[in-house]
């Protein structure tokens, strides 16, 4: 990418993210009702469909990385020590993200997309995919601590 576009991204992704901590209390305050449960019995591996909720079982560390199945997000969750910090990351509109959370507690992950998302997590390991169809920059944070862990720039 050139330089000028990555600065106006890096920029952009800045905007988004200071955006998203004055406003992300107030959008994720919502009710359990809000979310839609898995069909799937915990630790079995599924996917997240656009406005759904997913939750499994796989190994985890704090980086985004390419791997043969895509592009992956690895999350750690450390009481309120989240990581990554608003790790920067390019898909493909429709491409496929693999997010791995390892955590020392049960929460939920919101993907700010159109349509939003939600990655419900068990304490321990969980490993889930989430699909992104319209270009933009999305917003992944933990809603106990509104702690942004990706920005996912889709094109």
């Amino acid at each position: 990418m050139p330089t000028y576009h990555r600065l106006l991204w890096r920029i952009s992704a800045t905007i988004g993210v200071t955006f998203t901590l004055v406003l992300a209390p107030a959008a994720c305050g919502g009710t359990d009702e809000d979310t839609v449960p898995s069909a799937e019995p915990a630790g079995t591996p599924s996917s997240v469909i656009p406005s759904g909720v997913a939750s499994s079982a796989a190994p985890v560390s704090p980086t985004a990385e390419s791997t043969a199945i895509g592009p992956l997000l690895k999350v750690t969750i450390d009481g309120e020590k989240v990581s990554p910090n608003a790790e920067e990351i390019e898909l493909s509109a429709g491409e496929k993200l693999v997010v791995e959370i390892d955590s020392d507690r049960a929460g939920e992950l919101h993907v700010h997309s159109a349509p939003e998302q939600s990655i419900e997590y068990a304490e321990g390991t969980s490993n889930n995919e989430i699909v992104v169809n319209t270009p933009g920059t999305v917003e992944v944070e933990d809603h106990d601590t509104g702690a942004v862990v990706a920005l996912i720039e889709v094109r």
